[in-house]
């Protein structure tokens, strides 16, 4: 599931909403809905999905997280010190479930592949063909368990 976040990024200021809006909008035409639908999904009229999309009025967030769970995103929100340093980062949707993933693992599991990624630059060609064999089996194996289909590597 996508992901949008906002934080705090100067004092006094919450959010962007045009760019909140804009995503939505994205968002919605992207899942084939209308603001009637949205409107629908969420509780409210469809000025107020209008409205929300055009940044015309400020949202509060109950709205903005009902807006964002009928298009099928989840919000995040983030609030920071003011003194601390912002940074974005673009990626993929596949590295962003690789996150996801690495965030539900146990933290000695999490530390153990975080130095195997580390390392795995400077281990030889034929190493790193090992560890893909091993991890294509386990693969294999465990997403047969799980009924999970696995791609070889």
């Amino acid at each position: 599931m996508p992901v949008i976040a906002m934080g705090t990024q100067r004092p006094g200021v919450l959010m962007n909403y045009q760019s909140v809006g804009r995503l939505f909008r994205k968002a919605r035409r992207h899942a084939g809905m209308s603001q009637f639908d949205v409107a629908q999904a969420m509780g409210c009229s469809r000025a107020q999905v209008d409205n929300i999309e055009v940044a015309r009025q400020r949202a509060p967030v109950y709205r903005l997280e009902s807006f964002a769970k009928a298009v099928g995103l989840r919000l995040v929100i983030q609030v920071v010190p003011r003194n601390t340093k912002s940074v974005h980062v673009r990626t993929t949707s596949e590295m962003a479930e690789l996150v996801d993933h690495v965030s539900q693992l146990e933290e000695t599991d999490r530390e153990l592949l975080i130095r195997m990624a580390e390392l795995l630059p400077s281990l030889p060609q034929n190493i790193r063909g090992t560890l893909r064999g091993i991890v294509t089996l386990w693969s294999d194996r465990y997403a047969a368990e799980t009924g999970v289909r696995s791609d070889t590597a």
